[in-house]
């Protein structure tokens, strides 16, 4: 009896940690700044002491965001008062998704109804543009 316990008793075990891997499954959207976000403000060129590069630290991503069964999370980790997505399949061109949010914490958007495909997220907002591409 205290085998049938033991075998019966890690297999539950095992059981739930196969379903906690699976629910922690998210597929992470690397979100990168456009292009022209990364121009440097005024002059090029020669640099003197006062207008040459600073040092940083590690500068934390603005928005995360994730993919987990059809279906995208966008999560903020900085305050915007207004904030663009389009979501646009980069298969066929078409936008399958576009909406503005009035100050923005979390947000989602299922995509269960769309075709598989390359698709591309863009996030505006009036400090920044990021973008981040996903197969679904």
């Amino acid at each position: 009896m205290k085998k049938v316990l033991f075998i019966l008793f890690s297999f539950l075990v095992l059981a739930g940690s196969v379903n906690a891997q699976f629910v922690s499954g998210n597929t992470q959207i690397m979100l990168m700044q456009k292009d022209g976000d990364r121009d440097p403000p005024g002059q090029i060129g020669d640099t003197s002491p006062e207008n040459a590069p600073q040092t940083r630290g590690v500068i934390l991503q603005p928005v995360c965001a994730s993919l987990y069964n059809k279906v995208v999370t966008v999560d903020f980790q900085t305050a915007f008062s207004a904030v663009t997505v389009n979501v646009i399949n980069e298969t066929t061109g078409e936008t399958v998704y576009s909406e503005l949010f009035i100050n923005p914490a979390s947000f989602s958007i299922d995509l269960s109804g769309k075709g598989t495909g390359d698709y591309m997220i863009e996030i505006t907002s009036d400090e920044i543009t990021l973008e981040g591409y996903f197969p679904l």
